[in-house]
């Protein structure tokens, strides 16, 4: 659900958003390309990478580029965009790591993305689909999941030094949003900082300073910011009034807990909509809102969904 953009053109034509997660193409994932993992020896769990961090810490920087080059050129190809064109999506959400945009010789990240970046903008541009550009890891780790490319205790927020580099990191991709105006149309600034590691006052001063990065250099593309997973309730402790062309990202799974697993399949169903119910609560005079993640899964079975080397709740291994 999207407010009425202020002094864009261009977002007035949005009225809804159908989209899918360019997942796992430049932030690596365990579950989402196990093969990239499972060529490593199972069988000494120590050897075994967890994430983007220890994948290229393990292979080192020549042989990481050399798999990642291949990965980022193959993963997702103008076929796939097409298809999604064809069938109705209209949005694309593609995560990237902020080593892409800011690496130090000190961490064993490789990057090369950009010009693969861009040529997906380019694929979007000839297909129609609409472009956010997603912040999915920062320096220090804003979470500590796989997901933020190094699974690890965060600390992202410990250090004045790693909010720099996350605001360097949101510079260059908003850049990126202005030389790509026919095709970006959202920059969301970071993925699932967590609010149990740093008070969301602390998180909003980042999103402040943030949005004062992209709206100095675009009107043009909204601002999305992720919800913490706090309730609707309590999302406006994340909003500052004088924000324009922005949006609420917030991610609905019903895996991830112990007693949601145990639902039958009625109650799964009513689950979505008193969660369907509670976004539309919300005052959406100020932030629009957009389900920037979400799955019908039941269960956490999928291989590596909890990470690496971690069981399921389902069967009780974890």
């Amino acid at each position: 659900d999207i407010t009425e953009p202020t002094g864009s053109s261009r977002l007035s034509d949005i009225d809804i958003i159908r989209g899918v997660n360019l997942g796992g193409v430049f932030l690596i994932e365990p579950f989402i390309r196990p093969s990239l993992f499972d060529q490593f020896n199972s069988s000494i769990p120590s050897d075994m990478p967890v994430d983007e961090w220890t994948f290229t810490e393990k292979l080192g920087k020549e042989e990481a580029l050399r798999q990642l080059e291949d990965h980022w050129d193959t993963f997702v190809t103008k076929e796939h965009l097409e298809t999604l064109a064809e069938s109705g999506i209209n949005w694309i959400r593609i995560p990237i790591g902020y080593w892409a945009f800011n690496l130090t010789d000190d961490e064993p990240f490789v990057n090369g993305q950009v010009p693969y970046i861009e040529r997906i903008l380019g694929w979007a541009q000839e297909t129609g689909l609409k472009v956010e550009l997603d912040l999915h890891g920062a320096p220090g780790s804003q979470n500590g999941y796989d997901n933020s490319g190094h699974r690890v205790t965060p600390e992202w927020l410990h250090s004045r030094t790693n909010v720099d580099r996350t605001l360097d990191a949101v510079r260059k991709m908003t850049q990126l949003a202005v030389d790509w105006e026919d095709a970006v149309y959202g920059i969301q600034i970071l993925n699932e900082p967590s609010r149990w590691k740093w008070p969301v006052s602390d998180i909003l001063e980042f999103y402040n300073e943030a949005y004062d990065i992209v709206r100095s250099m675009t009107n043009d593309v909204y601002f999305v910011i992720h919800d913490t997973f706090l309730g609707p309730n309590e999302w406006s402790t994340l909003v500052s009034s004088n924000w324009t062309n922005a949006l609420m990202d917030t991610h609905i799974y019903q895996m991830f807990d112990n007693y949601i697993i145990t639902l039958n399949e009625t109650a799964h169903i009513d689950m979505v909509a008193t969660m369907a119910e509670n976004v539309t609560r919300f005052d959406r005079s100020s932030i629009g809102v957009v389900v920037g993640e979400f799955s019908a899964a039941t269960h956490d079975c999928t291989k590596y969904i909890n990470g690496l080397g971690r069981g399921s709740r389902w069967e009780g291994t974890l």
